[in-house]
């Protein structure tokens, strides 16, 4: 008996011996098969080939296959925005990585769980998450993989500062990000990894170039050049590599030239990313061309090409955000079809007494546009009655307001009370004032993303003073204020140039500062009462009349 078990044993050693050897290689294909995914950057177009590979390592019994399957899918749901599938992926590979005890994969699931809290806003949990990464990080075995991943989870928290508008993190997560993989052992790199080391390397040069471009108050290009010099090394010292990443590189090169007033080799660099974007077709980077082309052609007094590349430029975000809109709508109507189907029985017990209220609804909602027309048309000649008499206060004006006009703006605040809570000498608050209506002449209002810190800076004064001197002499806060410049640029723009009349919607928004037609439109109706379709709308028609 003893000898017939211990033979079972060994025959049984025998045959799982020889049954995992058997498979090592297609162990081994289906890494290869995940690996050619990523390294062709193709993870959306190939899910169901990763679903495929996933089933079949899960068949097998490989269960590293498995959770390289499950990682990719959770990235994938975070690229697709179904941040709830991608949290499903996510905490299934994380009980498999922690039976596996697999670092690498660990970091991996905390870094695309920090990047959805960023894309949430959800700071203090991104924080958390990519301190969780960066922890798993720093165990990896191989060296090489290491300093990769290093490397991304720091880019993903330079990208966080970056967003919340605090320069030295962006700065000081940027240079540990390109530290990292500066510091990687290249020797001996497989293909996959080096596929990420210079992705990685690359976007970190363009991310350093772009700080020193776009992350301070003053541009310094003189910093940023050497960074994009490095950069475009790429081009021919590792071109197939580089070929990955040529339009972001092209995009980044045009605005730096920008930034440096070289217009022409702006252009050069816009017209080589869309010829690039032509073999790929990326809306977004043809967009980015396009606003690169019109911005240096304006600067250039080229009117012919200004206007080309604007109409381009207009035609194409109208195209992308109606696309996005379509999408939104699209969901919608699912949903509705559903919540209808499932509620169908209740609408038809409803439909009687639905006809009255309609019938209600219809009467009271003539009499409420009748009267809404007559209110924005009302707000309109009260803003072309400013316009023609030229009753709004002139910027050199402003710049001494009476204690009398004091009263006026702040009714309830005695002088008394205003001395009192002056913080600022007579003396300061003439030269901040001063500087302030510089300011509002020299069109700096239209630069985007502007805040009270940058505008202090530029005023050489701090933002507390700033935000009092504001708020007592244009009678807005920061915000509020920077609106009103704005609008009431673009206003005189319309009236003043019947051209603008024909324009976007969307050019107007940025034309005027504002990155998103949405906020525009919320803007001028908020200040105007009426919106800038109206306001046009209106504006052709008394011309038309005239």
């Amino acid at each position: 008996m003893k000898i017939t078990f211990f033979l079972f044993i060994i025959l049984f050693s025998l045959c799982t011996t020889f049954f995992s050897q058997n498979h090592k290689p297609i162990h081994q294909k289906i890494i290869n098969a995940y690996d050619r995914i990523e390294i062709d950057d193709q993870e959306t177009e190939s899910i169901e080939e990763i679903k495929i590979l996933s089933d079949q390592a899960k068949k097998i019994g490989f269960q590293q296959g498995v959770l390289r399957g499950l990682t990719m899918l959770q990235k994938i749901a975070l690229m697709q925005s179904d941040y709830i599938l991608s949290g499903k992926y996510s905490d299934e590979a994380e009980v498999l990585a922690n039976q596996l005890n697999d670092n690498a994969s660990l970091s991996t699931i905390y870094l695309y769980r920090g990047k959805i809290n960023i894309i949430l806003d959800q700071y203090p949990e991104a924080e958390a998450n990519l301190n969780k990464a960066v922890s798993y990080g720093e165990k990896i075995a191989n060296k090489a993989d290491k300093h990769i991943q290093l490397c991304r989870i720091y880019a993903n928290f330079a990208g966080m500062y970056e967003g919340l508008g605090k320069s030295d993190g962006w700065y000081g997560f940027t240079k540990k990000s390109l530290n990292a993989i500066e510091t990687t052992p290249t020797s001996n790199l497989t293909e996959y990894q080096k596929s990420k080391y210079y992705y990685l390397y690359i976007f970190e040069l363009m991310n350093m170039g772009n700080y020193y471009c776009f992350g301070l108050k003053v541009p310094k290009p003189e910093l940023a050049e050497p960074y994009f010099e490095r950069l475009m090394a790429f081009q021919k010292s590792a071109p197939e590599h580089f070929k990955i990443m040529e339009m972001d590189a092209y995009e980044s090169m045009s605005s730096f030239y920008i930034t440096k007033k070289e217009y022409q080799n702006a252009i050069d660099y816009a017209y080589k990313l869309l010829e690039a974007e032509k073999l790929k077709s990326s809306p977004r980077d043809r967009l980015f061309g396009f606003r690169n082309l019109k911005d240096s052609y304006k600067f250039l007094n080229n009117t012919s090409q200004e206007n080309k590349y604007l109409r381009l430029y207009t035609t194409l975000n109208d195209s992308i955000n109606a696309v996005e809109k379509n999408a939104v709508v699209h969901q919608s109507r699912k949903e509705i079809k559903k919540s209808n189907l499932e509620n169908e029985h209740l609408t038809r017990n409803l439909l009687l007494f639905g006809s009255a209220v309609i019938l209600i609804i219809t009467l009271g909602a003539w009499f409420y546009v009748r009267n809404k027309n007559k209110m924005l048309r009302k707000n309109y000649e009260r803003i072309i009655d400013k316009l023609k008499a030229e009753t709004l206060i002139p910027l050199e004006e402003t710049a001494e307001i009476s204690d009398v006009d004091k009263k006026q703006i702040e009714p309830e605040t005695s002088e008394a009370e205003l001395a009192s809570n002056r913080t600022i000498s007579t003396e300061t608050e003439a030269r901040i004032l001063k500087r302030l209506v510089t300011f509002e002449r020299s069109e700096r209002f239209l630069k985007k993303d502007l805040t009270i810190g940058m505008l202090s800076g530029q005023l050489n004064t701090n933002s507390k003073y700033l935000s009092e001197i504001i708020k007592n002499h244009r009678s807005h806060n920061f915000s509020n204020y920077i609106n009103s410049l704005r609008i009431n640029y673009i206003v005189h723009k319309l009236y003043n140039e019947p051209k603008y009349r024909e324009y976007k919607i969307s050019y107007l928004a940025e034309e005027c500062g504002y990155s998103s037609s949405q906020v525009f439109v919320i803007a001028f109706k908020k200040i105007n009462g009426v919106t800038p379709s109206y306001f046009i709308d209106s504006l052709k028609e008394d011309e038309i009349s005239a």
